[in-house]
């Protein structure tokens, strides 16, 4: 196997309409605090100034950059590698060891909800729509980072070409 790459494109345009939607808000209550009969105007700024600023980290997380997926080979085998990509160009953001691959699992409901009764499993999300219908769990054993017996999971969005190439890791292990 050689290297492997999948970006995923954004499928939905919830990311605009949330911060689109929000950032109007923000305007209609500011907007209010202006108003002279209004009392506790400052309550109506900071709560603008609050709704200004979960729409600037909307859009930065998930309008002014992408994320890809690439399986490398390496001097120990072959790696995983996520890059983050925004105008400027890409950069690894994290890299994982392939022999270290647990599981590949369908993102559901149930799923979500037994990942998070366990309070020190840490998730990290690389998808780039807010909630996607095809998202997997990829969970990596690595004793370096994940000192407490929990694994390394990673939430993603892939086709099922890319997802069939992490799943041959599995079955060759």
């Amino acid at each position: 196997m050689t290297e492997f790459q999948y970006i995923p494109a954004a499928q939905t345009n919830k990311a605009k309409r949330i911060a689109t939607g929000v950032f109007a808000s923000s305007l209609v209550v500011f907007a209010l605090s202006s108003w002279k009969g209004i009392p506790f105007r400052f309550a109506f700024q900071l709560v603008s100034c609050a709704m200004m600023t979960v729409a600037i980290l909307v859009c930065v997380r998930y309008l002014f950059k992408s994320y890809g997926y690439r399986i490398e080979p390496s001097e120990q085998g072959y790696d995983f590698v996520v890059l983050e990509i925004t105008r400027h160009g890409s950069c690894a953001v994290c890299r994982l060891g392939m022999e270290a691959l647990l599981s590949v699992e369908p993102w559901t409901p149930e799923l979500a909800k037994q990942k998070k009764a366990q309070k020190s499993l840490k998730i990290y999300n690389y998808c780039v729509d807010i909630a996607p219908s095809n998202a997997y769990l990829v969970s990596f054993s690595d004793s370096i980072y994940a000192t407490d017996e929990n694994p390394i999971c990673l939430k993603l969005q892939c086709d099922d070409a890319f997802k069939s190439a992490l799943l041959s890791f599995l079955q060759n292990s």
